[in-house]
This record gives structure tokens, sequence and C-alpha cells, in this order.
């Protein structure tokens, strides 16, 4: 895994408490209008040939929109548009974090408004399975809804490695206080990391809904700066395993023996899984994952952790001793 220098303190959240009881929305695929299934659906081969649109000519994000085409990313509509100023939903918006990241795990959901024949029925379970998202109070997903700009903050902090970037966030812009307070340690982390700023004007428009041109400038940098790795087994020890999103469990193998592992600012889109029955101490430091699973029994490994770990479940033995 790559090692990066830089340090910030993401969450402050101890690992055995619940993180966001309300998150909201998710990133990236083929950002196309989902109603009809031909719209929603196309080869690998239509997308990377169709890299001019009729509307984008003099478009602020027309290098970002040709270079996600070409990446396989996203496409346009039939008629040879991309309409890039275009409001997305909350369920479109799922679907592409899901295409991008290739999110394959599911979670049951049981939203009133989200029926199981719904297009988007299985982008939003995938989207709650990584963490994305987690719906409303009242038990509803809005899926409907579009996504204003301080949520898609809150989603993209879930995705991103936001340990290592310095800064004062959104702080000096004009509108900060409007930020709901849920949102503004997230806008301030992604804001920090460069993908998602001001306006020329110096606000940050919280409410403002997100368009697609501005998804596929999220999108697209976020691919190409985070270091993902798509599931991850580590078979060292005393290595420290560093600054990656792993799409999927990130499991710690026998192979470590009684040595130890470290793992810092890692996000892990699914579960910790600790398979190493002799393993001595697992150190985590600006780490945040779906839950901790150690599952020797017997196990007596020391975790340790700083107040930059967020870890909403864990499943251990009373045998292993949790440490901040």
């Amino acid at each position: 895994m790559k090692k990066i220098l830089k340090k910030i303190s993401i969450f402050g959240l101890c690992m055995t408490l619940s993180i966001n009881s309300v998150t909201y929305a998710g990133v990236l695929d083929t950002i196309t209008q989902p109603p009809s299934e031909e719209e929603t659906t196309s080869s690998a081969t239509d997308i990377k040939t169709v890299a001019v649109f009729s509307d984008i000519g003099n478009h602020w994000a027309k290098n970002w929109i040709e270079k996600a085409v070409k990446l396989g990313f996203v496409s346009g509509y039939k008629d040879g548009t991309f309409k890039p100023d275009k409001t997305i939903t909350r369920a479109e918006f799922s679907k592409l974090i899901n295409g991008a990241l290739g999110t394959e795990k599911k979670a049951d959901i049981g939203f009133s408004d989200v029926r199981s024949k719904d297009w988007f029925y299985t982008e939003i379970q995938k989207s709650v399975a990584s963490g994305f998202f987690s719906g409303y109070e009242n038990n509803t997903f809005k899926p409907t809804n579009p996504i204003k700009r301080e949520e898609v903050a809150k989603v993209v902090g879930s995705v991103i490695t936001t340990g290592e970037a310095d800064g004062e966030g959104a702080t000096g812009l004009s509108d900060y206080n409007t930020i709901q307070e849920w949102a503004k340690q997230s806008v301030n982390s992604v804001y920090n990391k460069g993908y998602i700023l001001g306006y020329p004007d110096e606000t940050y428009r919280p409410a403002k809904a997100l368009t697609r041109a501005e998804a596929v400038k999220i999108i697209y940098e976020i691919i190409q700066n985070e270091n993902i790795e798509h599931g991850f087994n580590i078979t060292n020890y005393d290595e420290i395993y560093s600054s990656s999103v792993v799409v999927g469990d990130l499991n710690i193998l026998d192979s470590v023996g009684s040595g130890n592992v470290q793992l810092k600012n890692v996000v892990v889109l699914g579960n910790i899984v600790v398979d190493a029955p002799k393993i001595s101490t697992l150190q985590l430091t600006d780490v945040r994952a779906g839950s901790l699973i150690v599952e020797d029994k017997n196990s007596s490994v020391k975790i340790t952790y700083n107040s930059s770990v967020s870890i909403p479940k864990t499943d251990v033995p009373s045998s292993v001793t949790i440490q901040k």
C-alpha cells in the first residue's frame, strides 16, 4: 500500500460506537437517466467510443467528462447529449458509486419508499452495505430526491482516506455557517483533499443539488487519487499497511503468526476480519470499517486504537483486549 506524509485527525469516535445514524448518499457508474433499461445499460465498446457530446463543447467540465467516458465510468443519452447541468438523484448517485468502486456486498433494506421491483433496489442494497447510505430516521430513503452538495460530501468522506490531509477546510467560505452540523466535518475533510471545493464567489452552497458534471469531476478525481484495493489480505507481520481504500473485506491471515499488524489511514468498505489465532497486537490509527471480527474465540490479541477510529460494530471474544 502507498504511504502519504501529511496528517489530520478525522472522526474522533470510539470504535464500538455507531458513527452515522443518518448517512446520505453515494457516488459513480454510467451516469444516465435510469427510467428505461436501454438508457442505463451500455456496452463497454459504446461507452469508450463516444467521447464527444453535442452539449459540452464550452462546458467547464468538458475535459473531465471526456476522460471519464474514456475510462468507462460514464455515458450520455441516446440523442448524443450528456446533459451536464442536469441534477442527480440519491438513487442515481448510489448507482454511480457502486459502479465506480465495484461494490458487490448487499445489505437487507426495508425502506418504506424503496420497493424490490425498483431499478435502484439492488444499488441501494450495495450502498447501504458499504456504508454510503443509511436512510432517514422515518425509515425512508428518498431515492428520487436530488442529492445536495453537503450530502455528497458526507458520502465522499466515507469513501476516501482523510487521515493525511492538512487544511482549514471550507471554514473561510462566506456561507460556511449554513452547512448543517452533521455535514461540517465531512465537508472540511473533502475540501482539504480537493474533491469538493467552493464556487468562484467563495460560497459553498451546501443545499444546492449536485449536477451530472459536478459528479463526474468528483468521481474522476477520487478514482485517480485514492489507492483503491478490491479486497485485501494481510499476510506479513510487523509492517504498516497504510493509505488505502479497501472495497470489500480486509483479512488478516494466519501467516502473520504471533507478530504485530498496524493499519494506518485505511478505509475498509466492508469488514476487518482477524483470522490469525496467534497474532499479538493489532494497532488501528485513522481507520474506518463496517465492523471488526476476530474469528478465533480463544484469541488473546490486543487491539489498540486512536480517537480517529470509526468501527460501529465489533464481534470479538471476551479474551481480546481493546484499548484506546
